[in-house]
């Protein structure tokens, strides 16, 4: 099978032209007077650009490459550096140039950017390369990695708003010669940008492209912590905080695994905290009940256990709170106080719906500790947002908190009410039967 491979190949070399042995042998007779002199650099260039353009449109894949590699490699050693990103525009824009010859000679000059003598140097190399891979999509990978690195430079500059843009060009997505892992770095370093610009819109979107599942497997464990600390930072922004809780959970979970304790515990305590600030829905009730299940962390973590035990417990919140575990002070340090209070508030509220179908506004008003404007504020909240079901009396000053029932509600009610009558009665009956029947037969015995 060997052999007939080498016949094949140089079946089609026949077909399409092979100048190889031409090629290695005059190779080294153009570039060997360079060696001696570098002012000859440009008679051999030409001479090199002479024999390309001939094993270019002879279609010979290998020989081109070799010459397109020797062009390069020769400007790269004379450090003729406008010299080298003039012949990778040629080489690249020639006509019917190969696809490889251009993946050679992009790849062979990203070789030398560390070699660059200056900064600028550097950049005008970069944006050559990134110019001549421009929708080509032999070379998508290196044009990505091309990017990233002139988006960190325009960073250390300080051209933050520079860099987001550059950044923002490259759809990695969809560049399938990636792998996962790299994918992931581009796309957090995006994210991160954005935030940094506050371009949180942009954050958004991008995030929304970071597929989490993935993140879970082995060797994303630095990925997924620092995906979820980007994701704090954004929901933190936004006042979500019910998702900035689900992220300190994550980081809860990963940092268990991990055995870390200080981390854990302190990424559990802000999980409670941001829950502790979420609205109310069957969400947020499920998390924190889960959250009373971990017992052994929140005993370590008195404040975010007592937390817990007042959210989950249907009794009145007393506000202010008796601050033995420093709770207010914690709130109050990150801003977040009046929300703490509001939560409280609507707490206590849905307590007394539970205990309360009918209630006086001002007596309601007493068990909440505010005034009665107040109170009429956080309820109509409350229903505008269909966390509970109330009416308000102004004339009467009552509450009602319980729901009327329609007429079908009301006779399936019925309905049952008489079910459960009538299977009284049958069942009574049936025991005077019994006892009747057993006092005969023991009159008979008599």
């Amino acid at each position: 099978m060997e052999v007939e491979s080498v016949e094949e190949k140089k079946f089609v070399k026949s077909l399409k032209g092979d100048f190889s042995e031409e090629v290695d042998a005059k190779i080294p007779l153009y570039i060997s007077p360079v060696e001696a002199d570098a002012s000859k650099l440009d008679s051999a260039l030409t001479n090199l650009l002479q024999l390309e353009k001939k094993t270019r449109l002879a279609a010979d894949t290998e020989s081109t490459q070799k010459l397109a590699k020797a062009i390069i490699d020769l400007c790269i050693k004379c450090k003729q550096w406008k010299t080298l990103n003039n012949h990778i525009a040629i080489l690249c824009k020639r006509r019917a140039q190969l696809r490889k010859v251009i993946s050679t000679v992009v790849q062979t000059a990203m070789g030398a950017l560390d070699m660059t003598p200056n900064m600028q140097t550097k950049v005008d190399l970069i944006e050559t390369l990134r110019t001549v891979s421009a929708g080509k999509l032999m070379v998508e990978l290196e044009r990505a990695r091309l990017t990233k690195t002139l988006a960190k430079i325009r960073e250390d500059e300080g051209k933050e708003e520079d860099a987001c843009s550059i950044l923002q060009e490259v759809q990695v997505e969809t560049i399938g010669s990636m792998e996962l892992k790299e994918k992931a770095e581009f796309l957090l370093e995006q994210i991160r940008l954005c935030i940094q610009t506050n371009k949180w819109i942009r954050a958004s979107i991008v995030a929304k492209k970071v597929n989490t599942e993935k993140l879970k497997e082995s060797g994303f464990g630095e990925l997924q912590w620092k995906f979820y600390n980007l994701m704090i930072k954004y929901y933190s922004h936004e006042d979500a905080f019910f998702d900035t809780c689900k992220c300190y959970h994550s980081l809860f979970k990963i940092k268990q695994e991990q055995k870390e304790v200080k981390a854990y515990q302190e990424a559990l305590k802000n999980a409670v905290v941001y829950l502790c600030l979420s609205p109310y829905d069957s969400e947020m009730s499920d998390m924190i009940h889960r959250f009373k299940m971990t017992v052994k962390e929140l005993n370590k973590l008195p404040m975010a256990k007592n937390l817990v035990e007042l959210f989950t417990t249907d009794e009145l919140i007393p506000w202010p709170l008796n601050d033995e575990f420093k709770t207010s002070g914690e709130f109050k340090s990150m801003g977040y106080d009046a929300q703490f209070q509001r939560s409280v508030v609507q707490h206590n509220i849905r307590v007394l719906s539970k205990y309360y179908s009918r209630i006086k506004s001002e007596r309601l008003a007493f068990l909440l500790g505010l005034s009665e404007e107040k109170t009429e504020a956080y309820l109509s909240e409350m229903v505008q947002s269909k966390q509970l079901h109330a009416k308000i009396d102004r004339p009467a000053q009552i509450v009602t908190f319980a729901r009327k029932k329609t007429a079908n509600e009301v006779v399936d009610e019925w309905s049952s009410d008489v079910s459960k009558l009538l299977g009284l009665v049958e069942k009574t009956c049936h025991l005077i039967n019994k006892e009747m029947m057993v006092a005969k037969i023991k009159a008979k015995k008599k």
